[in-house]
């Protein structure tokens, strides 16, 4: 039993999320001078398989989305229906060890 109490299913929601999380890595990847190698579609896809593969393998199809979805909620910005993508500190690290392994260290690189 789920405890989210939106109307739409978790599989939309969790789509919408996971495109947001890939929008918002490779914005994050063009802000920082870091090219992408891969297509938005080609993130999304690396985020659903091993991302959200992981959770629907370790805790079952219904608890692992569930637990997917909060992942990539918290992995980007809240104002995300309302502004373009960007991925939370959270996100970047994420996102940085399951793709490309550079977006945190060019981070702390501007923060300094």
């Amino acid at each position: 039993m789920t405890t989210n109490q939106s109307c739409l299913p978790v599989e939309v929601r969790t789509a919408v999320y996971r495109r947001a999380v890939a929008q918002g890595y490779i914005s994050a990847c063009e802000h920082y001078g870091l090219s992408v190698s891969a297509s938005l579609d080609e993130v999304q896809m690396t985020i659903a398989f091993e991302l959200e593969g992981y959770y629907v393998r370790k805790y079952g199809p219904e608890t692992g989305m569930d637990m997917a979805c909060t992942m990539l909620s918290e992995m980007v910005k809240p104002d995300v229906l309302v502004a373009a993508p960007k991925l939370t500190r959270m996100g970047e690290s994420m996102m940085d060890e399951l793709l490309c392994g550079h977006l945190v260290t060019a981070s702390q690189t501007t923060l300094h």
